[in-house]
């Protein structure tokens, strides 16, 4: 009996230790999803999405979810191990599609030098606070640096293997501020909540996005999941600058 127990347990404790909680966020090309549901095929469990599109369920590496709402096209997606290092970003096609607004963009042509942006990105900043002081709210702990944050944000561009000069046209801060603020699934609440970008910091994070040369065709609403995507990756570099400001300035 002794050895039929163990035995027992020894078969239940593999699928116990690879299945993990995986989370992530469903949108269609005008905002969020709620009330979708989420079937693990695998496992016979399901979840619904939030009133914001956010949900999470239990699942192993190819495991198969199913993706249904009501007003979309059905969707399944096979989980490899990417799928659970970072929240999952999931697009659903509207069964009947609206004729999208456009939105205008500046299309003059700019060129990007890395150094210079490293050089002259604080002075911008400080011009803009002067123009635009509402934008800026100072943390708790004071003023913020922003020659010193520029300094740091510029090692990232240093970094970068690519060509230094890229000639493109590239999604600009007033192009980002006006998108964030007239639509309704890419908001402050996304910033602040799926981004993790801090208020005091969302100019800056505009600035940043900026000069890592984003397409500006990813502000057309049926390119909304690869902005998403984007912005994911730049956030995380971005909240990579400040937690090295914030240590820095704890030091002094």
């Amino acid at each position: 009996m002794y050895k039929l127990i163990v035995i027992s347990v020894l078969i239940l404790i593999p699928n116990f230790v690879i299945s993990q909680q995986i989370i992530g966020k469903i949108y269609d090309n005008e905002s969020s999803v709620k009330g979708a549901k989420i079937l693990n095929t695998n496992k016979n469990i399901f979840t619904y999405t939030n009133e914001y599109g956010d949900f999470s369920i239990d699942a192993s590496i190819n495991d198969t979810l199913k993706f249904t709402s009501l007003f979309h096209k059905e969707k399944d997606v096979l989980l490899n191990e990417k799928s659970f290092e970072n929240k999952i970003v999931i697009e659903l096609i509207k069964i009947v599609n609206d004729l999208d607004e456009v939105l205008l963009m500046d299309k003059t042509q700019k060129t990007f030098s890395a150094e210079s942006y490293t050089a002259d990105i604080g002075l911008q900043i400080k011009n803009d606070i002067k123009n635009n002081p509402h934008l800026y709210s100072p943390p708790p702990s004071g003023n913020l640096d922003f020659i010193k944050i520029a300094s740091l944000i510029g090692k990232l561009f240093k970094n970068n293997n690519k060509s230094k000069t890229i000639s493109i046209v590239p999604i600009t801060h007033k192009a980002l501020d006006s998108l964030f603020a007239k639509q309704e699934f890419l908001n402050d609440n996304l910033l602040k909540n799926d981004l993790k970008i801090p208020k005091a910091y969302i100019p800056l994070f505009f600035d940043y996005c900026e000069n890592k040369n984003i397409d500006n065709k990813l502000l057309l609403k049926e390119n909304n999941f690869l902005l998403l995507d984007k912005l994911f990756t730049c956030s995380e570099e971005f909240l990579i600058v400040i937690s090295e400001f914030e240590k820095e300035k704890t030091k002094h």
